[in-house]
């Protein structure tokens, strides 16, 4: 019987991978290694053994102070972190589970988790700014998501280090979206939930998200004078061709409007603003505004002084201003919400679930963006009904205002395979919602 014939978490195999390493204590080989180790892990274990001894940690950090902060200013994913935070970050911490981001060469940009996790973690070297790469630490999952550029899971005491073996992970590449190079991982680290079914899957869907977010934000120019047939490079855009401007306004606490890498965070009541301003392109009036904020013209004196504070948190950004008489945006604006209500109208089921991250302005009560609220959340609700697989429906059913829709859950459990590691989430979300136990 060999390793690929069990689960990483299977007991059995879980008790051969401590043999083995007692085999590289002893004998630094791997005596019958193939018949004992996935085979991802057998060939990181043989450069880990090449590279490190397999008893010693490395001490402390790569990055810190000055030179962490300016890492991560570099770093693209600085320029998407509301997405990851929103997808990938709050959901695996809220399951108590660790997120790191690394770049390219393994070393952890970010690291976020529970306090009494973050310091378990600190104690085997999962730390902002240790290097995590192979050469360094051995095997894991983000070290092998690295050097494979594919999706990896370790389990226990697959990993290279044996101060890691309580630990699990999974991780996945993110790679450049026009170049294809690799710009760097996301690993979710936690117990045997993180190697759950869900947590790949996830990722991935995270990863991709990420590199379409990119795509939109980093313009592919040809180079004027690159021989024929060589690689477009990714060039600076001139000035005269503005970086786009967009408002990113379901799903998230905090509204952002963001151009290239910089992000403003938006209030309440500005987002609400921008929001109607961007949904009126011929101009609003400002007692219309009012009835749309207010449900009442009689606060438009109080839109007044609030469109005058909005033009200060945009002056520092030229491209865009908001002209009076009647109130309009001048400059392009882009918005997830358009992108959303335009895949729904053609149907596009994945378009429409990746730019919706949410529901629109969850906070707002303002009578307008509640009413905008509602059908868009029954568009969509009706469309995922209509022709959502059950991964689809399932991607669906984790938003918060899903979570107790038992007509999703049934809808899954028609779908699914039995296997499917949706169906077996479904089937206890829904005994859950009906009052049953196990």
């Amino acid at each position: 019987m060999t390793a690929t014939r069990w689960s990483p978490t299977d007991s059995a195999y879980q008790a051969r991978l401590l043999r083995a390493h007692e085999d590289l204590r002893s004998h630094a080989e791997l005596r019958g290694g193939r018949d004992l180790i996935r085979e991802p892990v057998l060939a990181s274990w043989r450069r880990s053994l090449a590279a490190l001894p397999a008893d010693t940690l490395p001490a402390g950090a790569v990055l810190e102070g000055d030179e962490l902060a300016a890492a991560r200013q570099e770093h693209l994913f600085s320029a998407v972190l509301p997405l990851l935070r929103s997808r990938l970050i709050e959901p695996a911490v809220e399951a108590g589970l660790m997120v790191a981001l690394g770049d390219a060469r393994g070393r952890l940009l970010w690291v976020e988790g529970r306090p009494h996790l973050i310091s378990r973690a600190d104690d085997m070297g999962f730390a902002v700014g240790a290097d995590w790469s192979e050469s360094a630490m051995g095997t894991s999952a983000p070290a092998l998501a690295l050097t494979t550029s594919s999706s990896m899971q370790v389990v226990g005491a697959e990993h290279f280090h044996e101060a890691v073996h309580p630990w699990s992970c999974s991780a996945v590449p993110v790679l450049h979206p026009h170049t294809g190079a690799t710009l760097g991982v996301l690993d979710v680290t936690g117990t045997a939930e993180a190697v759950s079914p869900l947590v790949l899957p996830l990722l991935e869907a995270t990863a991709r998200a990420v590199q379409d977010e990119l795509r939109a934000m980093l313009p592919l120019r040809p180079a004027a004078d690159a021989p024929h047939g060589r690689r477009p490079r990714i060039l600076p855009r001139s000035p005269a061709l503005p970086v786009r401007v967009e408002l990113l306004l379901t799903g998230r606490h905090t509204p952002l409007l963001r151009q290239g890498a910089r992000s403003i965070e938006l209030s309440g009541r500005h987002a609400e603003l921008l929001t109607l301003l961007h949904l009126s392109p011929d101009g609003i009036s400002g007692g219309e505004l009012a009835e749309q904020l207010h449900g009442s013209v009689a606060g438009e004196g109080t839109v007044r002084a609030e469109v005058v504070r909005l033009r200060k948190v945009l002056a520092g950004v030229p491209e865009l201003e908001i002209a009076s008489r009647p109130y309009r945006l001048l400059g392009p604006v882009d918005s997830d919400l358009l992108r959303a209500r335009a895949a729904l109208d053609r149907g596009d089921l994945d378009g429409a679930l990746t730019q919706a991250m949410g529901e629109l302005l969850p906070a707002s009560e303002a009578p307008a963006l509640r009413r905008l609220r509602r059908l868009t959340n029954a568009h969509l609700r009706e469309l995922v009904l209509e022709i959502g697989t059950s991964a689809q429906l399932w991607q669906y059913a984790q938003r918060p205002e899903t979570q107790d829709d038992l007509e999703v859950l049934m809808a899954i459990l028609s779908l699914a395979p039995a296997d499917a590691p949706e169906r077996s989430a479904a089937v206890a979300r829904a005994r859950v919602l009906r009052g049953e136990t196990a």
